[in-house]
C-alpha cells in the first residue's frame, strides 16, 4: 500500500496534461510479435506518429530528439540512440508524449519516452529465458523481482548473438560481415523510510558491438569517382578494392546510474534526484578500403560523460489550483578524437601523394544547462482544465543562450469525449560536435569537406501547436490529434562523404504538420489496435556547417523548400490479439508509405522510396511445469510474406549507407518462471 501511494505521488509530479500520450502496458508488449526480446525502438514503432529512420533508430513526428525518463527521472542523452540499446523487458509502463508538452518537459521537440520500471513491490520471484532462430540468433536473459520488509528490488538482464545486427545494406537476408554481441542490464531498488517517503536507486549498463555489413558487387575505382576525384585513389599502387572485402566495425556503451529521494503528506510531493551517464561510441574503419571508397579512413572514438540534478515537487493548493515547479541543472563533458587516413588532393581532386597520411584530431567541449519551470493546473469548471506555465533554459558552451517558453494546454471533458488543445515554445540547444576542428584538418586532402567555410551551429526555437480528441466507449476508444511545428534555426543531421558518424546542420526555417488517428479494442479474450498517421516535414536555406553542402545544393536550398530525408507521408500499423485457452496468438500490420530517396538533380530528398507492407504474427503456449510456475513457449514469424523493401537509400544528405527491412525471419524462445 505504501509503494502503491508513493508510486501515485510520483507519477502525479510529471503529469502530462494536453499532451498527446501513448501508453503500452508490459502485457501488451508481451503479447505482441517479439514481445520483451525486441529493443525499445521497435515498441516504440508500434504507437502513432513514430517511422523507422535507420538501423533501429526512431523518429516521432519527424524529429528524432527524445528525451528519455526512467520514473520520471531524466536519463542523459547518450552518444547512440538508447532506444535501440534499452530493453522493454525492464518495463512495467512505457509512455510516449507528444505534441504541446507541459512546462516540465525541455531541450527536446519531438517528445519524451516515460518507462516505468518493474518492482518487487508488484512482483515476486523471477523467469529464465532463452530465445534464438534466423541469422544464428541466440539470447538467453532473466529477471529477478522481491521485496524485503520496505525493501523492493528488480534486476534484469540478457545478452544477444547475431549474424544480422545492422541494416541489410542490399536487402539480402544474411548479408556479409553483419554479427553483433550485446549485452544489456538494469537493477533497480527502492527502500520506503516511513510511509511518507523513500529513496531509490537505479542502475544500468549497455555494451554493443557490430560489424558493418557489405554491400555486395561495388568496386573502389568506380566509388571514388562518384564521390568527386578525377580518377581512382591509390594506396601503394592498388586501387580496385571490392566492397566485399571491407571489414568495418563499430562499438558503443553506456553506464547510467539515477537516484531519488520522493517525500509525499498533506498535498506536497517533492522529488529530488540525481543522475549520470557515461557513454562511449567508436568506428574502426577498413583503412585501406575506406580510403579508396570514400576518400578517408576515420577511426573515431567520442566519449561523453554527463552529471545532474532534477528537483521538482507538486502542491494541491486548493480544489481548483494545482501547483507545480521545478528545477534541473547539469553538465555534460564531450570529447572527439579522430584518427583520418587520407592523401593530399589537389583543388579539382587529383591525387598528389602517393603514401597516406595519418592525421590526428582531439576536441574536449562543456555544456552546462540549467533549465527552471512553474505551472497552474487549474479547474475553471467541473469539466474544463487549464494547465499554463513558463519554461526557462539557459546553456553554456563557449556563449550563454537563455530562452523563456510559455506552455499553455487546456482540457475539457463532456460524457465520453475528451478534448484537448495546446501551444508550447520550445528550446532546442545545439549538439556539441567537432566538425569546425575537422574542416580545416582535412583541407586539400581526400578527406576534405565539400566546402571549407562554415558558419558556426544555432539553437533551433519551435513554436507548437497541437489540438485532438478522444472517444471512450465501453470496449471501443477513438483518438484524432493534429499538430502544426514552425521552427526557426531547424537542427538536422547527416551522413556525409561516407562518414559514418552524423553531422548536425541548420536550415533557417521548417515546418511540419500532421494528423493521427488511433483506435484501440478490448471485449474478453480479443484486443485490438491501430494506428494511422500522415505527416510532411518541410525546410528552407542551410545557414549554418555549409562545409557538407555543394555551391549548388546551397543555391538549391535558398531557394526551394525542400522536404527531409527522414520525411514519410504515410505510416500505418494495425494489430491484434487472442487468447484461446492457453495459447496466445497475435499479429501485427505495418504498411509505410517510405522514406525519401535522393534527387540526382538536386541532391536532396525526392521521390519517396517505394511503400511496403510487413505482417509479422506470434503464438505463445502458457502451461504448468516446474512447481506449478509457468512455462511459456513462444514462436515468432517476422515479415510473414518475405516483403523485400529498402529503408533508405543511404546516398545524400541526411542518409546513412542503404538500409534494408529484415526479410522473412523465424524466433522460438522458452521462458520459466521461478
Amino acid at each position: 500500500m505504501t509503494a502503491h501511494r508513493l508510486d501515485t505521488a510520483r507519477s502525479g509530479i510529471e503529469a502530462s496534461l494536453g499532451a498527446s500520450t501513448y501508453t503500452l502496458s508490459n502485457e501488451a508488449v508481451e503479447n505482441r510479435p517479439g514481445g520483451e526480446t525486441t529493443t525499445l525502438n521497435r515498441v516504440l514503432l508500434q504507437m502513432p506518429g513514430v517511422t523507422q529512420a535507420g538501423s533501429g533508430q526512431v523518429m516521432v513526428r519527424g524529429g528524432g530528439d527524445l528525451q528519455y525518463r526512467l520514473n520520471n527521472v531524466i536519463l542523459p542523452e547518450g552518444l547512440s540512440d538508447l532506444g535501440e540499446s534499452l530493453s522493454p523487458r525492464m518495463a512495467d509502463k512505457i509512455e510516449l508524449v507528444t505534441g504541446a508538452l507541459p512546462a516540465q518537459y525541455g531541450l527536446q521537440v519531438s517528445g519524451v519516452v516515460n518507462i516505468t520500471t518493474k518492482s518487487g513491490a508488484y512482483i515476486e520471484g523471477g523467469q529464465l529465458e532463452l530465445y534464438g532462430g534466423s541469422h544464428s540468433e541466440i539470447q538467453p536473459a532473466f529477471e529477478f523481482a522481491d521485496s524485503f520488509a520496505q525493501t523492493n528490488v528488480f534486476a534484469s538482464g540478457s545478452y544477444q548473438h547475431s549474424n544480422l545486427g545492422l541494416a541489410s545494406p542490399d536487402g539480402r537476408g544474411d548479408p556479409s560481415h553483419g554479427a553483433t554481441d550485446q549485452l544489456e542490464g538494469l537493477a533497480y531498488v527502492d527502500h520506503a523510510l516511513d510511509p511518507h517517503s523513500r529513496l531509490s536507486l537505479i542502475v544500468g549498463v549497455t555494451n554493443e558491438q557490430f560489424q558493418i555489413p557489405n554491400l555486395q558487387g561495388l568496386n573502389a575505382v568506380s566509388f571514388s569517382i562518384a564521390f568527386g576525384f578525377v580518377r581512382p585513389l591509390q594506396v601503394a599502387g592498388i586501387s580496385s578494392f571490392p566492397s566485399e572485402a571491407l571489414r568495418e566495425s563499430q562499438k558503443s556503451a553506456n553506464e547510467f546510474v539515477l537516484g531519488s529521494y520522493l517525500w509525499s503528506d498533506s498535498g506536497l510531493t517533492l522529488q529530488a534526484s540525481f543522475f549520470g551517464r557515461n557513454s562511449r561510441s567508436e568506428f574502426a574503419p577498413d583503412e585501406t578500403g575506406d580510403l579508396l571508397f570514400f576518400g578517408s579512413g576515420s577511426h573515431i572514438l567520442r566519449r561523453d560523460a554527463a552529471v545532474g540534478v532534477q528537483i521538482e515537487g507538486v502542491y494541491n493548493l486548493d480544489r481548483g489550483h494545482t501547483l507545480r515547479a521545478g528545477l534541473i541543472a547539469s553538465s555534460d563533458r564531450a570529447r572527439f578524437s579522430t584518427r583520418a587516413t587520407v592523401v593530399t588532393v589537389d583543388a579539382t581532386g587529383h591525387q598528389l601523394s602517393a603514401a597516406p597520411l595519418s592525421l590526428n584530431s582531439d576536441l574536449s567541449e562543456t555544456e552546462d544547462q540549467m533549465s527552471a519551470y512553474v505551472q497552474d493546473e487549474w479547474h475553471p469548471g467541473a469539466n474544463l482544465t487549464v494547465n499554463g506555465g513558463l519554461r526557462f533554459d539557459y546553456v553554456h558552451e563557449g556563449g550563454d543562450q537563455a530562452r523563456v517558453s510559455p506552455r499553455l494546454n487546456a482540457v475539457f471533458v463532456q460524457e465520453r469525449v475528451t478534448y484537448h488543445v495546446g501551444y508550447a515554445r520550445y528550446f532546442v540547444p545545439a549538439p556539441a560536435d567537432d566538425s569546425d576542428q575537422l574542416a580545416a584538418l582535412l583541407a586539400g586532402t581526400s578527406g576534405r569537406f565539400a566546402s571549407a567555410i562554415g558558419t558556426a551551429l544555432k539553437a533551433e526555437t519551435d513554436n507548437y501547436y497541437d489540438a485532438g480528441l478522444r472517444w471512450a466507449g465501453d470496449d471501443l476508444s477513438v483518438g484524432l490529434d493534429g499538430y502544426w511545428r514552425d521552427a526557426r534555426h531547424v537542427l538536422d543531421t547527416g551522413f556525409f562523404a561516407g562518414s559514418p558518424i552524423p553531422r548536425p546542420f541548420n536550415f533557417h526555417r521548417g515546418r511540419t504538420a500532421g494528423v493521427e488517428l488511433s483506435a484501440t479494442y478490448s471485449d474478453g479474450p480479443l484486443s485490438a489496435w491501430a494506428n494511422l498517421a500522415l505527416a510532411e516535414t518541410r525546410a528552407t536555406d542551410i545557414e549554418t556547417h555549409e562545409y557538407f553542402f555543394s555551391p549548388a545544393q546551397l543555391t538549391f536550398a535558398a531557394g526551394h523548400t525542400v522536404p527531409l530525408s527522414t520525411d514519410q507521408i504515410v505510416t500505418s500499423t494495425l494489430g491484434a490479439s487472442y487468447h484461446w485457452g492457453p495459447a496466445l496468438l497475435s499479429g501485427v500490420i505495418v504498411y509505410a508509405s517510405g522514406l525519401r530517396n535522393r534527387d540526382i538533380d538536386t541532391g536532396f530528398a525526392g521521390i519517396h522510396a517505394t511503400g511496403h507492407v510487413r505482417a509479422d504474427l506470434s503464438a505463445v503456449y502458457h502451461l504448468a511445469a516446474f512447481g506449478d510456475k509457468p512455462l511459456d513457449l513462444r514462436i515468432d514469424l517476422i515479415n510473414l510474406f518475405d516483403s523485400r523493401y529498402p529503408i533508405q537509400d543511404g546516398f545524400g544528405p541526411g542518409a546513412s549507407r542503404p538500409q534494408w527491412g529484415p526479410r522473412r525471419e523465424i524466433f522460438a524462445g522458452i521462458e520459466q518462471a521461478f
